[in-house]
């Protein structure tokens, strides 16, 4: 983990060096410890960025870009966020629209009364590649629910419906499951309410959920591999690779967040060491 600015640190990595990036930028707009960036600003930097992280990129590798859309005030959206997918799905690739849901944020002042709008719970994993980028998606079904484990043990009768048709329910589940049933959604379910174990608890004020980093982490990067997080905050990315079994490269330009990032990376290799000595 570096603690430097990172498109000086990006300019010193050698041509497909990093099989993908996971990361989670500053966004336009938002006051936060390290600043605040104007939407023109925001555009600089992340114009001079992705140039630089397609070029670390193997062949096969992608980058996602987890990024909230914020209002100017309320009823009025800032279009920063389409203006940046629309920019490099026609000078890259987006590969696939995909969402991050946290059905835990807290209510704004959008959702009262007065104002009418509806809770902030979704944010954008502008995921940008080859169309042929590699992703596994066995890393990241959806699982079995105990419902669906339940019909397929009652299946040892049969149900009439009331036409008089009688079918099979685990049959009947067992084609949903063919058709799809545990394929994973584009939009992710993910809570950012972990008060002990998480980057915001650690002292991070705008942390990526640990859940997430792990979904991208195993989605995108084969074990073995390696990530990049240009903007790695608390280390959440970090932290997922290590408990994953891939290669981590973080840059953080905050000195005090770069060594809450170092000490929950070093925590976590830690943890699995010692779980290794004990089996």
């Amino acid at each position: 983990i570096h603690n430097v600015d990172c498109l000086d640190f990006l300019r010193t990595l050698p041509d497909g060096s990093v099989d993908a990036v996971v990361t989670d930028p500053p966004y336009a707009e938002i006051d936060r410890d390290y600043g605040r960036f104007s939407e023109v600003d925001w555009h600089k930097l992340m114009d001079a960025l992705v140039p630089e992280v397609r070029r670390v990129l193997v062949p096969s590798g992608s980058a996602m870009f987890v990024l909230q859309p914020n209002s100017e005030r309320v009823g009025r959206m800032r279009p920063w966020l389409w203006e940046f997918m629309a920019k490099w799905s026609r000078e890259w690739n987006m590969i696939q629209d995909v969402w991050w849901w946290n059905f835990t944020p807290a209510p704004t002042i959008h959702c009262h009364r007065t104002r009418g709008l509806m809770r902030n719970s979704m944010k954008a994993c502008v995921w940008l590649g080859s169309e042929h980028a590699y992703r596994n998606q066995d890393e990241i079904l959806w699982t079995e629910s105990e419902a669906q484990r339940a019909i397929k043990v009652e299946d040892r009768a049969l149900r009439r419906h009331p036409s008089g048709q009688t079918v099979r329910p685990g049959r009947v589940a067992a084609t949903v499951l063919e058709r799809g049933g545990v394929t994973p959604m584009n939009v992710w379910p993910v809570s950012n309410g972990d008060s002990t174990n998480s980057g915001g608890a650690s002292g991070h004020g705008a942390a990526t959920p640990k859940a997430l980093c792990d979904r991208w982490v195993r989605y995108l990067c084969p074990k073995g591999g390696t990530i990049l997080d240009p903007f790695a905050g608390s280390g959440t990315t970090g932290v997922a690779c290590i408990q994953t079994g891939r290669n981590f490269i973080g840059c953080e330009i905050d000195a005090g967040y770069a060594e809450i990032a170092r000490r929950r990376c070093r925590e976590a290799e830690e943890s699995i060491a010692m779980f290794a000595g004990k089996e």
